[in-house]
Parts: C-alpha cells; sequence; structure tokens
C-alpha cells in the first residue's frame, strides 16, 4: 500500500513530463510513418485494374480493342467510374487536368503524355495504366496535366493539334512509352518521309500462267530498332521479284498492293506475277520454302499471320494486262537497293559522344507501294541520330532511285528532339534514387539516348521553353516510374520529404 501510495505520488508529480514525453513519442512516431509512407503515392490497386482489365480483354474472343474509337470509350468509361474530370478534344485526345493546389500555384506545370493506340494499347498495358494511375491521383502538386494522345497509326497529328494552353509558360513534359528497355532520355531520332516515283507502262499479258502471292494478318507496331524482328512483306515480295530475275526467268508483275497502315510498319500485301508455265514450279518451290521461313520465324509472335498463293492458269481468270519489263525491273532493282532495315557507326564515322562501333544511327522502312498505269510510287520512313546521319539513307534510297532512271521526293521533315536543359532530367533521376531506394532495390536509371524518333520532337516543337525528357519503360517497372512520377510532382526538387 505504501509502495502504490508513492507511485500515485511520483506519477501526480510527473505527470506533465509524463504527457510530454509521449506527445513528443507519439509525433515521432506519426512523422516516421508519414515519411514512410510519402514516397508511396501510387494507388497500386486501381493502376492493377486498369492494367488487368486490359490483359482481360486480351483473352478474350475479342483479342483485344478492335478499333481506336473502343479504346477511347474504354478510358473515358473508366474515368467515368472514378468520377475523374477530362476533356476529349476535336483530335480525340482524353485529356486530364488538375489545377495546382493553393501554396503551389507559382510552382512550374506537368504535362505527362502517353500515345494511346488500339493497335498496340494491349501490349502496353502496364504503360496506360501507369498514366492512368498519375490522372487518378489527388497528389499535392502544381497543375499537372496527363494527355492520352489518339495516335492512330502513329500518325503524330495528336500532337500537333493539342491546344498550347496546356503548353504554357515553362513547363515541365514526361513522354512515356514502353518496351524491353528502361532508361531516361533527352534526345531522340529525326524523321524524315520521302518517296520513289517508277515511272510505268503497261502492255497486253502474252505470258500463260499467274501467280497471286498473298501476306495478311501480320501485327503492325511503331517503327524503331526492332526493325529486323519485323515481318516485311514488301521485302518478301521483293525476295520474289529478285529471284525470278536472277534465275532469267520470263516475269512481268500484273499487280502490287500494300496493306498500309500510316507511320507503323505494314501489314500485309498481295501481288500477281505472271510467268510461263515451264518456270512455274521452280518459283512455286521457292515460295514454300519461304513461307515455311515465315511460319519459324514468325508464327508464334503473329498468330493471324497468313503466307499463301495461288496458281492461275485458266485463260479466262488470267491478268489481261501487265507492267512492262522495264517496269517490273526498275521495281524489282529499287526494292532490292534501298531496303528496309539499320545503319551502324563504322570505325571511320565521326561517332557521337556517348556511343560506338555498331550503334545504331538510323532506320529505314519502306512502308507503303501505290501503283497506277503510269507510275508505281514507293513509300519510306526514314529516322536518323541527326541530320548528317539521316542524309547518308536519304542518299542511298536517292541513288537506287536515280540509277533506274526514277524520280525520289522528301515529302516531310520533322527534326530530332534535343533537350539541352538539363534540370528535369537530374530532378528525376534524384527523386527516382531517393523514392525507389526506400521501396525495394531497382536497377539504375541511365541517362540514354534514344535510338528511333519519338514525339517529344512534336512536343518540343509546340514550346520551345518546354522542358522535355522520355521515360522507356517497361511492364516489371511501370508501376515504380508511376509512383517516381507522382513524387517527383510533389516534391519538385525538394526531396528531403523522402529522406
Amino acid at each position: 500500500m505504501k509502495l502504490t501510495s508513492k507511485l500515485k505520488t511520483f506519477f501526480s508529480k510527473y505527470r506533465t513530463w509524463f504527457i510530454g514525453v509521449l506527445v513528443i513519442a507519439l509525433a515521432i512516431a506519426g512523422y516516421a510513418y508519414y515519411k514512410s509512407q510519402s514516397n508511396k503515392l501510387l494507388d497500386v490497386a486501381s493502376y492493377n485494374e486498369f492494367k488487368d482489365s486490359i490483359n482481360e480483354l486480351e483473352d478474350s474472343e475479342a483479342g483485344g480493342f478492335t478499333s481506336q474509337e473502343e479504346l477511347r470509350d474504354f478510358i473515358k468509361s473508366w474515368a467515368d467510374a472514378h468520377s475523374l474530370e477530362y476533356k476529349e478534344d476535336k483530335a480525340g485526345n482524353i485529356i486530364f487536368d488538375k489545377e495546382a493546389v493553393k501554396r503551389k500555384k507559382n510552382s512550374t506545370p506537368t504535362l505527362v503524355a502517353v500515345s494511346m493506340n488500339y493497335q498496340t494499347a494491349t501490349s502496353n498495358a502496364s504503360l496506360l495504366a501507369s498514366a492512368a494511375s498519375i490522372a487518378l491521383s489527388d497528389v499535392d502538386s502544381s497543375r499537372h496535366t496527363v494527355v492520352f494522345f489518339n495516335d492512330e497509326q502513329n500518325l503524330g497529328n495528336c500532337y500537333k493539334s493539342l491546344n498550347k494552353k496546356y503548353l504554357k509558360g515553362k513547363p515541365k513534359v514526361i513522354y512515356m512509352d514502353q518496351g524491353s528497355s528502361f532508361y531516361l532520355s533527352t534526345n531522340s531520332f529525326r524523321e524524315v518521309f520521302s518517296e520513289v516515283t517508277v515511272p510505268a507502262k503497261r502492255e497486253e499479258s502474252t505470258l500463260d500462267t499467274a501467280v497471286k502471292v498473298k501476306i495478311t494478318g501480320i501485327d503492325s507496331g511503331e517503327i524503331g530498332p526492332g526493325i529486323s524482328k519485323q515481318p516485311d512483306p514488301i521485302s518478301a515480295v521483293s525476295s520474289l521479284l529478285t529471284r525470278l530475275k536472277s534465275k532469267s526467268a520470263i516475269c512481268r508483275l500484273a499487280d502490287i498492293s500494300v496493306e498500309t497502315n500510316g507511320n507503323m510498319y505494314p501489314t500485309g500485301i498481295e501481288a500477281t506475277f505472271t510467268m510461263n508455265s515451264y518456270a512455274v514450279s521452280s518459283f512455286t518451290g521457292y515460295i514454300d520454302k519461304r513461307i515455311k521461313a515465315w511460319d519459324k520465324s514468325y508464327g508464334d509472335d503473329h498468330e493471324n499471320l497468313q503466307y499463301t498463293y495461288e496458281v492461275i492458269d485458266d485463260p479466262e481468270a488470267m491478268p489481261k494486262t501487265v507492267y512492262t519489263a522495264e517496269t517490273t525491273d526498275a521495281l524489282t532493282s529499287v526494292l532490292y537497293t534501298a531496303q528496309t532495315g539499320t545503319y551502324r557507326y563504322g570505325k571511320g564515322d565521326s561517332i557521337p559522344e556517348g556511343k560506338e562501333v555498331d550503334d545504331l544511327y538510323g532506320i529505314n522502312c519502306t512502308t507503303g507501294i501505290s501503283a497506277s498505269d503510269k507510275a508505281i510510287k514507293i513509300n519510306f520512313i526514314t529516322q536518323g541520330y541527326n541530320e548528317m546521319f539521316t542524309n547518308r539513307i536519304l542518299n542511298d534510297n536517292k541513288a537506287s532511285a536515280e540509277l533506274y532512271d526514277c524520280k525520289y521526293d522528301i515529302t516531310n521533315t520533322i527534326d530530332e528532339f534535343v533537350n539541352e536543359r538539363d534540370s528535369l532530367s537530374r530532378t528525376f533521376e534524384t527523386t527516382y534514387k531517393k523514392v525507389n531506394s526506400k521501396i525495394t532495390p531497382l536497377s539504375s536509371l541511365e541517362l540514354i539516348s534514344d535510338n528511333y524518333f519519338t514525339p517529344c520532337s512534336l512536343l518540343a516543337a509546340k514550346n520551345v521553353n518546354a522542358d522535355i525528357i522520355h521515360l522507356r519503360i517497361n511492364p516489371a517497372n511501370a508501376a515504380n516510374i508511376a509512383n517516381t512520377v507522382l513524387c517527383y510532382m510533389k516534391a519538385k526538387g525538394n526531396t528531403s520529404i523522402f529522406s
């Protein structure tokens, strides 16, 4: 009893002190909890919900989105379900724009950009989920805007039409796309559109057999460094023309049409070759070998791919007219010399800083062929590190055209993207290190120059004062990058809040 009395007296005497200590302890614990959570701004459940919804659609009977409108409706329905305000502009861009919190009204705004393309949406599910999660967040920041650019066929017009009010002042712009790599870039390739015009003449067909070749069902994609892994239907037909020429077979091209896909890889081709019947067996035997090779190389990744041919020997079904030998030969030669493929630095080149021998400096892609009675036009998209290296490829195309008396024209040029500012890139890299060191060990965020064209060039053209970076992400780190973007918007360089 005496001990209890003494304890009561002791606690009574020092009650205020104990309360003070308790308050401080709770404050420290609360602050520690806040600090542990302040770098976890991403709503992971919402991220997974969005991503899983796209993956489920891919696994459904539809096999993914069937139109650009369907993809836009999917994103808008998701926004409506979360009571998230958005605008859809005349170009079909879906824009989530949130005003700054009061105390950050004078801070620089941030714009996050992703391309929205129904043909690549299922493979880019993690990317789209990242952008959606950023748009959904109520992060305490300056004005921030997330734009899903309506970039069907990778034409880029949606970027050009964006209202400049979303890029006014000196904004920070983060463009994100998805691939197998992971890095940050402030440089990407220029892009040039050109065409070769082959003068054409037609004549009555005198040959007795035709072989119609058809390739369909190729899954398209954006032109980039993985071009060698993409089925190229134009090169496939080019190899058939070259085969006939090398065998000195009498052959005429009757028709050719390409399933073009805007500024993306072509998805198919159909061509009819006429010849004498004695040459058919050798030619179809070669096609059979090419079909097997295509199935082995591309069958697993392109489930709908079909490479077929049909022999036509019915006189009534034969083409009545064909292109002349001169036209057929010129087309064969141009397609053979101005090939789709990549270009790499050699030992004697003036190699840019950070690049090495055998690194990629350019891409050349044949994207379409349109044939009429008087001309056959071959379309190219060429990408290169800068004007000098891009011109190397263009000059090769031009030389191949002029060698066979064909016309060569450049129809459009988009300059390479170069951001010499380092504020955003340095701050984002620091944020990434601070934030992710508290979550899980991750690979370092390297600063690398892109080896393909990105819409950063189009965004830079909207505002020369914009500080723009490109984030190449992959499914493994997409959620972490989305979280880092949110942390960047919250901290804007004050990374001490994540310490």
